[in-house]
């Protein structure tokens, strides 16, 4: 499918190439600075270099002969110095929007790019045996969103949640769990216990090294596969992703896949021995496996007594996924401080000979402070839990719900406040660069005025309102004209609205889902812009009515579109 804003660059390239003055080679159509009266503007520098000519005079010459097609989207051209700029054709755009939207309907913003190539997006990670707090929240918000974002833009998306399975602290698990006891709870009271008794094994362990063996006993029957080891093991890694799946539930992520760390146990000594063979690697003095690529800091591979480590893991996940997806993207949604560790891991693999045609991108993330800037830490006791945050934010929203909308039924106003709260913490993550720390700041994040999930899902709901009201009075018309449209919101409205598609390519390309954020504020902005200016079922004449309902029907398709794509709902009411 091809947009009306490409149709538009494509007109303008024809134009250009039909005057005989500059071959199709030399074009290239660019976006303006904001203080300049155009949409789209040709640079002639370059190509008037290329032909011997001076730029200045090319423009003008190139605005005199154009002469656009009866159905181009060319409006105006016109010269200012070496640029030619060409406005839309406010009719003929409006009339091709408001059509694409209302055929392409929730696909509306999707583009073919992609050509079904697999990427593989690596988020969530939680780790076996600990509740999920708000430091998991970050990649797995993210991470679903690039989900969303990459299956727009065409692409075969396998969503894998790498879990934290594998590891000495297991040891200590097992070993506190047949010392104290299993944890008799469910669910999150259930997580809770196992890191109070991990705990509370771990101080004793201090003042008892037999503690200490016991634990290291439990770790070596763990990777030698003793049967009571792994049962105790299974149980721990169920309890926690029933507990973790009720979190996912409310954030609407789906995984694909969940390989723990442990899937990868069987590949390891291969991995170990590829990396040395292939020079990636080489054994140090005291027998460890160790590497020293790209001019970064040497890093182990095995250690001295034959145990791995994370990267060895990380390794032999990458070798998997080449070849049981054989992706053009593998991504990897992980905090900031591990960006160290992805380049040695990245430098490590391609050294092996791997992943060569294949793009390893670290999509890093800052920190969740409290108002004041403080760090969440479980050290400092102000860790905050992510049942409990989503919790939280789900009773805030329905003290804001049943104040505003008491006439709603209890049903309704519940269901609303789990997608005002939930949307409230998903937006607050996404509507920033992600590299920047983020704060949970309530009066803000459920605020319906300003930068919040609030704000562009009460403009979704205003603009199903107004056409529910219309519906009712018997005002919405199968036949509008959106040449109609014509008043300065409207047309502002509309050409946003036509961004979309830009959008979706933007934050794909920069990994950034923050560009679809910003593309639905400014869209629920510009729509309170045209309500305030436009009357829509008071407008005029009835042929006027019809075609704003129609814009307003538009918008609030986009927008539920743009929503979708952070993983919003977009309620009716509010």
């Amino acid at each position: 499918m091809r947009y009306a804003l490409e149709r538009f660059i494509s007109d303008i390239q024809a134009a250009i190439v039909a005057t005989g003055k500059v071959p199709a080679d030399l074009i290239e159509i660019t976006t303006p600075k904001p203080n300049i009266p155009a949409d789209r503007t040709f640079v002639t520098f370059k190509a008037a270099k290329a032909l011997g000519v001076d730029p200045v005079r090319l423009a003008a010459d190139l605005a005199t002969a154009i002469v656009p097609p009866s159905d181009s989207l060319i409006g105006e051209v016109t010269a200012t110095g070496a640029f030619l700029n060409v406005t839309l054709h406010p009719q003929r755009l409006a009339a091709a929007v408001l059509a694409e939207i209302e055929t392409y309907g929730d696909a509306y913003g999707s583009v073919a790019d992609g050509a079904n190539r697999t990427v593989v997006i690596d988020y969530s990670s939680p780790n076996i045996a600990k509740r999920m707090h708000v430091g998991h929240i970050r990649s797995t918000i993210i991470g679903q969103a690039l989900v969303h974002i990459f299956r727009a833009l065409g692409y075969r998306v396998i969503g894998d949640n790498h879990l934290g399975d594998w590891g000495t602290q297991f040891g200590i698990i097992l070993a506190a769990m047949q010392r104290y006891g299993r944890p008799q709870n469910e669910g999150e009271a259930a997580m809770a216990e196992l890191e109070a008794l991990y705990a509370r094994y771990n101080a004793e362990m201090k003042d008892n090294p037999a503690l200490e063996d016991e634990a290291r006993r439990w770790s070596l029957a763990l990777e030698q596969g003793d049967p009571t080891a792994r049962e105790l093991w299974q149980w721990c890694v169920d309890l926690t992703m029933r507990a973790a799946q009720r979190n996912y539930d409310r954030l609407g992520v789906r995984f694909d896949y969940a390989y723990g760390e442990s899937f990868y146990e069987a590949m390891l000594p291969g991995v170990i021995e590829e990396a040395l063979q292939s020079g990636a690697a080489f054994r140090d003095v005291d027998g460890a496996v160790v590497a020293e690529l790209d001019k970064l800091p040497r890093f182990i591979v095995q250690r001295s007594d034959g145990g791995t480590v994370y990267i060895t893991r990380d390794i032999a996940t990458i070798k998997f996924r080449l070849q049981e997806f054989n992706p053009s993207h593998i991504i990897y949604v992980v905090d900031a401080r591990q960006e160290l560790h992805f380049r040695q891991l990245f430098a490590i693999v391609r050294a092996m000979g791997y992943a060569h045609d294949v793009e390893l991108i670290h999509v890093p993330f800052g920190v969740i402070t409290t108002p004041d800037g403080q760090p969440l830490s479980t050290k400092k006791g102000n860790m905050v839990y992510l049942e409990s945050l989503l919790d939280d934010a789900v009773a805030r929203a329905r003290a804001l719900v049943d104040a505003k909308s008491p006439t709603l039924s209890p049903e309704e106003r519940a269901q609303i406040a789990e997608a005002v709260g939930i949307g409230a913490v998903i937006y607050n993550d996404l509507y920033q660069d992600p590299r920047r720390n983020i704060t949970l700041d309530w009066d803000r994040m459920l605020s319906i005025e300003g930068n919040s999930a609030a704000y562009l899902q009460y403009s979704h709901a205003r603009c199903r309102s107004i056409l529910r009201r219309a519906a009712e009075e018997g005002m919405l018309s199968t036949e509008a004209d959106p040449g109609l449209l014509t008043h300065p919101s409207e047309q502002r409205l509309v050409r946003h609205l036509a961004r979309l598609p830009e959008a979706v390519r933007e934050a794909g390309a920069r990994y950034a889902p923050f560009v679809i954020a910003d593309w639905c504020y400014t869209t629920a902005r510009e729509f309170g812009i045209f309500f305030e200016q436009c009357p829509v079922l008071r407008a005029e004449t009835p042929a006027l009515r019809a075609a704003r309902l129609q814009l307003v029907s538009a918008t609030a398709n986009a927008l539920r579109n743009g929503l979708a794509l952070l993983g919003i709902q977009a309620p009716e009411r509010m």
